[in-house]
């Protein structure tokens, strides 16, 4: 059990890192749109690919639960790139 709650740790900082690291880039270039719909594009996949392989570890991936992430990120950017685009 200890090693799953390890696992679980390592994944989850790896994706509070990459938040914490756009967050900063966000605002660093928060005066620069296309620089931030970039961002918006690498966050995306960047949580999408964090599910798939967070899943595929623990052996629970199925294609709907990829779909899941595909979409999902999809939405977010979708989302980002309309309100950046104004």
């Amino acid at each position: 059990m200890k090693e799953k709650t390890d696992t679980h740790l390592v994944e989850y900082a790896v994706l509070l890192s990459l938040a914490a690291i756009i967050s900063l880039l966000f605002y660093y270039f928060r005066y620069d749109h296309r620089v931030l719909i970039f961002l918006s594009g690498v966050a995306s996949f960047g949580y999408v690919l964090w599910g798939i392989i967070h899943h595929a570890v623990e052996g629970r991936l199925t294609k709907f639960i990829a779909a899941e992430y595909a979409v999902f990120g999809v939405l977010i950017f979708f989302l980002l790139y309309t309100v950046l685009s104004f």
